[in-house]
Parts: structure tokens; sequence; C-alpha cells
């Protein structure tokens, strides 16, 4: 029996997922994406700790947004984790941002600093296999696909090199910015190491918003205009469908709508297809409005949707994204969400859910959520 489990750990408004997946006889391997805040990165390195034989094949930092980043910071230091026990990061910081030049989330650029300086320290193996050593989808060639030991299949679907250039003038202002004596230029390692041994918030450890009206009117917020994410940090996005044997699971991390089309799209072309048949989707930028459109909703055939949050800061999920997934699946849907908050408990709605025919499960104490896919 193939195994493919996406736990979603408790990580505040941002997104620690930890994938776990065999064949049938095969012994069981696991990927991590990103790592939170603080409750995420606790969680992975008392993990680690209580199980010295638990590697990973893969670590993933999808971007430089905080929520994604902060707890990614420590996890890299703590010696419960280690570049002896994770095969690979993929990671694309300022030395993959050299190559590209061009043109209200919380950028982490210092934090992207910290995360390569760590990497470079303490010897992780980085973007290996990689052309150019960039996590990157071109235009004119195949989509980049890698398969991971115990046949764990990825093909990238972002960032484009666009992308990675809108973020290399945005990494460059968002440093030049400090006047203070924190300030980094960017790609200068020994000054990020420096003033991150410095930074107790990065250490490892010892040892008010519009009011809606409910029930919402599903067709109507599902057809709303889209107002897509224009935010570099979140264009930058890798994302990946990760497949194995039949299972199938798209990870968006934070990624533009527009770009997660046009991949897919490609990815339907390369295979022939007319619709991209999922077992789950990790949605974009935990379930905002702004980036999951009914077109991106229209391109998938899929039953599960999660979403990583608590809700803060931003009061994600946006009812829109939840909509245009229900009104493209006609009401084949289940929603899995990591936490309990104002923002989803409303979708528990019994009364919506036999209307429209979609489900919602919740972890039970608030603690994270694992799903068979």
């Amino acid at each position: 029996m193939t195994v493919f489990n996406v736990e979603m750990l408790p990580a505040n408004e941002g997104d620690a997922l930890w994938v776990s997946y065999a064949r049938q006889g095969e012994p069981v391997r696991h990927v991590l994406i990103d790592c939170g805040r603080s409750t995420a990165y606790r969680a992975v390195a008392e993990r680690m700790g209580e199980n010295p034989d638990l590697n990973l094949e893969l670590f993933v930092l999808t971007h430089v947004d905080s929520d994604h980043i902060y707890g990614a910071v420590r996890l890299l230091q703590d010696e419960r984790f280690g570049p002896e026990r994770v095969k690979n990061v993929w990671y694309n910081g300022w030395p993959q941002l050299q190559g590209y030049t061009g043109g209200v989330d919380v950028l982490g650029a210092q934090e992207g600093e910290y995360f390569g300086a760590v990497l470079i320290k303490r010897e992780y193996a980085w973007n290996e296999k990689m052309e150019n050593k960039t996590v990157v989808v071109n235009e004119n060639t195949p989509l980049p696909t890698f398969t991971l030991c115990g046949g764990l299949k990825l093909t990238l679907l972002s960032p484009t090199p666009d992308k990675l250039a809108d973020m290399r003038q945005r990494w460059i202002d968002d440093l030049g910015n400090r006047r203070d004596d924190r300030r980094i230029e960017p790609g200068d390692w020994e000054t990020a190491l420096k003033i991150l041994s410095e930074d107790n918030r990065y250490g490892p450890d010892t040892l008010g918003r519009e009011e809606r009206l409910w029930p919402p009117d599903i067709e109507a917020l599902a057809t709303s205009d889209f107002d897509a994410d224009q935010s570099e940090p979140n264009g930058s996005s890798i994302a990946f469908l990760a497949e194995l044997d039949d299972k199938a699971v798209l990870f968006a991390a934070d990624a533009h709508s527009p770009v997660l089309e046009n991949g897919i799209r490609r990815l339907l072309e390369e295979r022939g297809e007319d619709i991209l048949r999922l077992d789950a989707y990790k949605m974009s930028h935990h379930g905002s409005a702004r980036n999951n459109s009914l077109e991106l909703a229209e391109l998938i055939d899929c039953p599960l949707y999660l979403v990583s949050t608590n809700g803060a800061l931003h009061h994600h999920p946006d009812p829109e994204a939840l909509a245009r997934m229900i009104w493209a699946q006609n009401g084949e849907a289940t929603f899995a969400f990591n936490y309990r908050s104002e923002e989803n408990a409303v979708w528990e709605d019994l009364g919506l859910q036999e209307e429209f025919g979609y489900k919602t499960v919740y972890p039970a104490r608030g603690d994270g959520v694992l799903v068979e896919v």
C-alpha cells in the first residue's frame, strides 16, 4: 500500500508541512516544507531529537516571508537537526537571485541572509542537481523534474525568472532600508553570521477586518473579480507537484496564481491531458483570495484542500478562495485546517455544507492535523 501523508504542523499563521511517503514494503521517507515560527521549529526539532534515525530526503524553504523562514533559521542551527540529517535543501537566496535583474507581506531578507549563512557555515547540501544551483522554471525548456529516493517525483511549477528578478530588487531594497548596526550587504555571510550570533530571537532552543454576512453567497464569492497578489516574496515561492505512483499533491507555498496556472497548463500540454488530477492541494498563501483564482480552481480536479494558518495577522483563509474551490468542484471538496479559528470555524455550518456538498476537518486540540492522501 502506498503511503503519502501530509502533516500541517502548528505554524501560527505560516507553513510547516511534514510529508511522509513510501511504496509498499519500503521504508517511510520524509520531506519538510518550510518551518513557520517557533512553534513549528520546536515540533520538528523535538521530533528529530526523539528519533536519531529520522532523516529528511529534502528540506524546502519556499521563500523568505517571516511566517515561512523564522523557525527555519532556528532549525538549521539546532544540533538535533544538522546537515548529516537532511540530504538536500532547496532555497533561493542571494546567490540564486544575483543572475536576475529587473524591476503588505512581512519580507524576511534579513532572515534570508541568516539562512544562507548557516547553510554555508554548516555545509548543508544546497540546491544540488539544480541547473545554475537555482530553483527556477524557465520558459523554453521542459518543466524541471526530480525524483527523490523512494520514488517521490517533484515537478517544479514556480518561480519563474521574472519573479526572481522582482525579488532580487526587493531583497536589495529591504536590506538597504536598515540604518543600524545590524545592516547586512547582500551575500555578506560573515556579517550575517556575526549578527545572527547576537540575535537571541533566531537561536536554537537550549535543549480587525471587514464584517461579512453569513451564510455567504457561494456563487457571488466564487465568481467575484480576482485581484492578483503582486508581492515579490510570494512571487518567488518554490511551488511543485509531488507524485508517488497514483498519488499527487500540489504544494503551492505562497505562489502567484497566474504563475501556477501557467505552470499547470504547461504540465497538461506536456502530458497531453486536459485537467490536473490531484489527491490534495495545499492552498497558496494560506487560502488568500489573491492567490487562488477561479481559473486555477478550474484547472484541477481535487477532493482535498489543505489550509495552514491560525488566521492571525492576515485573517486567512478568505471566503472567496474557499468558495472558488467549492464552485469549481461542484461541492465535492473537503477543507482540512490545522487550527480552528474565527475565520474557518464558520465553514463548519452544516446547513451550508449540505447545500453545497463540501466538508471540513479540524484538529482535535489545535496542534496541527495529519491527512492521508
